[in-house]
């Protein structure tokens, strides 16, 4: 058949199928079908959200985060959204040693990972990664309860979190932190007093990889 003799029809259902060809290998929507099985597609991002352990959840909904973390001593004092991560805002008591600085860190985090398991106000699937700035308190010259400056930030992966088990221990908790940043050689040296136990080191041997290699504090 000549190009002169095609009907309409023919280009039309010509133009369909390359069109149909091109966005397939692009991963783009079908005409009139949509995306086949792809990102975006219905369904696509429960199955996402499922896969980072978390259920699907609309920001501002639910109780604070700093009325959810309970535990005697602790206390969260600020919990701020910002695009995919989450900046927690953490205090705990004051062991007086090292080594029992990081074991009361280890346990904030592990109620901060309980209470986004549980649900709060600040969270939404758009978070993807939880810092958490972690300060003592103290009474002050007044007898006042005071924060202090953070000592450090540790950063975990918001999925990590959702799977943290409820009696997780201290070094469990510290083992998914991706980044420490110190804010001071004490705070430095805190932890790799708390890393040179050898029942630390082992459950927590990336975390206390992170603290050796810190250098210039």
């Amino acid at each position: 058949m000549k190009l002169s003799q095609l009907k309409w029809w023919h280009w039309t259902l010509a133009t369909v199928v390359v069109a149909a060809a091109i966005r397939l290998a692009t991963g783009g929507p079908l005409p009139f079908v949509g995306r086949l099985g792809l990102p975006g597609a219905p369904g696509a991002k429960t199955a996402t959200t499922a896969s980072a352990g978390r259920p699907e959840r609309a920001p501002n909904i639910g109780p604070q985060m700093r009325d959810v973390v309970s535990l005697a001593g602790f206390s969260v004092d600020q919990a701020t959204p910002e695009l995919n991560r989450l900046t927690v805002e953490g205090s705990i008591p004051n062991p007086g040693n090292g080594p029992g600085l990081v074991d009361q860190t280890g346990v904030l985090v592990r109620e901060i990972g309980r209470a986004l398991q549980k649900g709060v106000r600040e969270d939404s699937t758009a978070i993807t990664q939880v810092r958490i700035l972690v300060a003592t308190k103290g009474l002050d010259g007044a007898g006042k309860l005071q924060s202090h400056l953070a000592l450090y930030s540790l950063t975990f992966t918001a999925a990590d979190l959702y799977a943290l088990k409820s009696d997780a221990t201290p070094g469990q908790a510290l083992a998914g932190a991706q980044n420490v940043v110190f804010n001071g050689a004490d705070a430095h040296k805190a932890m790799r007093d708390w890393c040179a136990v050898s029942s630390n080191f082992n459950e927590a041997l990336a975390f206390c990889n992170q603290v050796t290699a810190a250098k210039g504090i």
